[in-house]
């Protein structure tokens, strides 16, 4: 079972944001820092529960650590993001500490919609976060 959704009064009309780590101290940290700039955000840390979480909510935008594995495939955002025409409007944001060049074009190559290291600034996740959800930056 995943961490508790952080739900700021500003976020209730969309969808919450996932977030899946491994680590339980840097998603509590995301899922922090995205409450902080007024966004709803649910942590898991396994790759099948957040496939499961991804595939039966209205999640919109997945945050994910690079190499999450899933009972499905190696790479939990390789899974998501091969199914296109059952989620369409989800949006995959990598955020990881996995931040070489090959380790970025291997993101691309999944399919993933966007990059963030996560030694970049919290002000650099959000916006990327608002851009992939539609806000204006």
């Amino acid at each position: 079972m995943g961490l508790p959704i952080f739900s700021p009064a500003s976020a209730s009309a969309r969808p919450p944001i996932l977030v899946v780590d491994d680590n339980p101290a840097e998603s509590a940290a995301t899922v922090a820092a995205l409450a902080a700039g007024g966004l709803a955000a649910v942590a898991e840390s396994e790759g099948n529960a957040a496939l499961g979480h991804a595939r039966h909510s209205l999640t919109h935008l997945l945050i994910s650590e690079l190499f999450v594995p899933c009972a499905e495939g190696a790479c939990l955002v390789r899974v998501l993001k091969g199914e296109r025409a059952r989620l369409p409007r989800l949006r995959v944001l990598v955020h990881t500490r996995h931040f070489t060049e090959p380790d970025t074009e291997w993101a691309l190559a999944t399919g993933c919609d966007a990059v963030v290291p996560k030694g970049a600034s919290m002000a650099v996740l959000l916006r990327e976060v608002r851009r992939l959800e539609g806000f204006a930056a």
